[in-house]
């Protein structure tokens, strides 16, 4: 695309990584067109939403420490090839950006020889949308453009930031089961707000549910999902954020992540022409609900 609304620049950092930046009335925000990865997201008048290493200097050809990864199409192990997939370091193109008095609207898109180049059995098309204002949004657009069905595990690994990491809890998954990855994949039920005392990697499954992340702050984090029944949770700790790329000696103390995934029991089979929209929307502010329907029951 040639131009690009006002409050909306395409800039180059100093190793050569292009990145999307955007200053408009109610949000300010950089996205790295390599691996269509948003770094950072300020609302106005509030806190970041997201958490970036502060050491990482963004080089090319690098999976970015922070903001939100798209883990694509596969995460983590789940196949062989590169960690979480080919989306994180792939070349993306902007394809639409738009601005309205209350948002910014991007639209990134995979292309479709970047796909066929690293995965020549399997046929793809692969967007990502991004609605950046009072809060923000990622959806991650997946169509099977094959012949036959295609296996397909995701996640949108957002990285949020905390204050400490010790005094923080999760909460909205108490009663839901977890796959423990530290715990050779044994299956557990939480019983518990989640609270942080060493490391944690879990994918939490069989649900939908809206999750809420306190900590000392008094601006908590609400993260929902979309065509997601399934969440990690994540924090390296000390011992392996210390083995970590670009990750800053106490990083573990002011981040977790909370990601929206298809992972684990999650995972999809797309049939050729299905398409699946993995969502996620974090903000400073409780969920809106919707209306009752006429006739239904309400509690109180």
């Amino acid at each position: 695309m040639t131009e690009l609304p006002s409050g909306i620049t395409l800039t180059c950092n100093e190793h050569g990584r292009r990145f999307i930046d955007i200053d408009h009335p109610s949000v300010r925000a950089r996205v790295a067109e390599q691996g269509a990865q948003i770094i950072d997201c300020v609302p106005c008048g509030q806190r970041p939403l997201l958490w970036m290493s502060p050491v990482d200097p963004a080089r090319p050809d690098t999976a970015l420490r922070g903001g939100i990864p798209l883990c694509w199409p596969w995460f983590a192990d789940e196949r062989p090839g590169p960690a979480h997939g080919i989306a994180r370091t792939s070349h993306w193109q902007l394809r639409l950006a738009q601005a309205d008095a209350h948002q910014v609207r991007l639209v990134l898109e995979l292309p479709e020889r970047e796909i066929a180049r690293q995965l020549p059995d399997e046929r793809w098309a692969v967007q990502v949308e991004m609605l950046l204002g009072a809060s923000l949004s990622v959806t991650l657009i997946t169509t099977n453009t094959g012949s036959r069905a295609q296996q397909l595990s995701q996640a949108l690994h957002s990285y949020l930031p905390v204050d400490d990491i010790a005094s923080t809890e999760v909460l909205g998954l108490q009663g839901v089961s977890y796959i423990d990855k530290l715990q050779a994949d044994a299956v557990c039920r939480e019983q518990e707000p989640i609270r942080f005392s060493g490391e944690l990697d879990r994918v939490y499954f069989d649900t939908a549910a809206d999750v809420q992340l306190i900590d000392a702050s008094a601006e908590p984090l609400w993260v929902q999902r979309r065509n997601s029944q399934s969440v990690v949770v994540w924090n390296p700790w000390q011992e392996k954020g210390a083995r970590l790329s670009q990750f800053p000696a106490e990083g573990y103390r002011s981040m977790v992540c909370i990601e929206a995934a298809n992972a684990g029991p999650d995972a999809r089979l797309l049939e050729p022409g299905q398409v699946q929209r993995l969502q996620t929307i974090i903000s400073r502010h409780p969920p809106e609900r919707a209306a009752p329907v006429p006739g239904e029951p309400t509690t109180k």
